[in-house]
């Protein structure tokens, strides 16, 4: 993957948009670490690394990207791909930031 790229995935976390991407680099830099497998669309416009995918053989097939990453990540990605135009209940934003409460509390 190419160096900026993937620091702008490193710095998102994991993630990054199209929109962020193709400030700092071409379009075909991001289609281009797609088709090598670096990076995966999980929604519209929004990819992730693609070692942050859980993969099991029998989810590969038919199963959205996005269900098959770790919770906290996949709200993370709804996030991005809301670009400020929804909201996440509180439990799911202290969820997305790693700061969920744990039960019994």
């Amino acid at each position: 993957m190419n160096a900026v790229l993937r620091e702008l995935v490193e710095r998102g976390g994991g993630l990054v948009t199209r929109a962020v991407a193709e400030q700092v680099v071409p379009e075909w830099t991001l289609r281009r670490a797609c088709g090598s497998g670096d990076l995966v669309r999980v929604l519209p416009e929004v990819f992730v690394a693609a070692h942050l995918l859980r993969d099991r053989p029998e989810q590969r097939i038919g199963t959205a990207a996005i269900s098959r990453l770790d919770p906290a990540v996949g709200l993370r990605a709804a996030q991005a791909w809301a670009d400020g135009r929804g909201a996440l209940s509180h439990l799911s934003a202290l969820a997305a930031r790693g700061a969920a409460p744990t039960a019994g509390r």
